[in-house]
């Protein structure tokens, strides 16, 4: 696995994902393919910066107070989450369901917020970021928005590394024209395995800033409710890039 940085922050991510649980040495070692006694060095370095704390010798490490005190000086995209958390807890409210909003960084998929109101709805954000760009609705509208070049980069990516793809974008030949068609209208509304996905545009300045999905049940799915959800998160995300647009006055 890579080199030093790449294997500090893999041992970083790991036991953030397993948080609240801690993670021992030799369970980071295997899961990440590293040497025990390499592991144990850079495990030492995170904890001397305060990145982890040790529970114990016997449980192992979780995220330590350093994270937190970065996260809250980072404040990535504030001033859109302050905008956006409202409107989207109202909606899911509203709407008994999960819904959230992702950005695309470099070919993952990043989830911004999430706010599930369905408890038949196992969606928990468990990773830093997501390899699912073409199983989602929001990672396909996101994708659609990006240049042809970086759309194909990431098809190739996920199709070496065996990801799934939602049904007409697994073909190379017909990627850019089907993606282009999702952009063209602005949102996308499908059915996948055992839920509806429903993925709609957040604007800034009229310019393409991020996604806003939602998902239900099969079992929650009528006409009328279909309707609704598509209405309503539409709404959201119009909502949401209102409160993005400046207002400017004439003095």
């Amino acid at each position: 696995m890579g080199n030093v940085i790449n294997k500090t922050f893999s041992i970083l991510e790991q036991i953030v994902i397993s948080s609240p649980a801690p993670m021992l040495p030799a369970q980071l070692a295997e899961k990440l393919n590293l040497n025990r006694a390499t592991c144990s060095r850079l495990l030492k370095q995170l904890l001397d910066m305060g990145y982890i704390l040790k529970v114990s010798r016997q449980q192992g490490y979780v995220p330590g107070p350093k994270l937190l005190t970065m996260n809250n000086i980072a404040r990535f995209q504030q001033d859109f989450l302050n905008q956006a958390v409202p409107v989207i807890d109202r909606c899911a409210e509203e709407l008994q369901t999960s819904v959230l909003t992702a950005q695309l960084y470099h070919g993952k998929r990043y989830v911004l917020y999430h706010k599930n109101c369905n408890r038949e709805l196992d969606i928990r954000i468990t990773q830093p970021c997501y390899d699912d760009i073409f199983e989602t609705a929001t990672g396909l509208l996101l994708i659609a928005n990006c240049s042809e070049e970086e759309r194909l980069s990431c098809f190739r990516r996920e199709k070496k590394a065996g990801g799934a793809f939602l049904s007409g974008f697994g073909n190379e030949k017909t990627l850019n024209g089907n993606l282009d068609k999702v952009k063209e209208a602005g949102f996308l509304v499908c059915e996948k395995e055992f839920q509806w996905i429903y993925a709609y545009p957040v604007l800034r300045d009229d310019v393409f800033f991020a996604a806003l999905g939602a998902s239900i049940t099969k079992e929650q799915y009528t006409a009328a409710y279909h309707k609704r959800v598509c209405k309503t998160v539409k709404a959201a995300a119009e909502e949401i890039s209102r409160k993005l647009t400046p207002k400017y006055t004439i003095g």
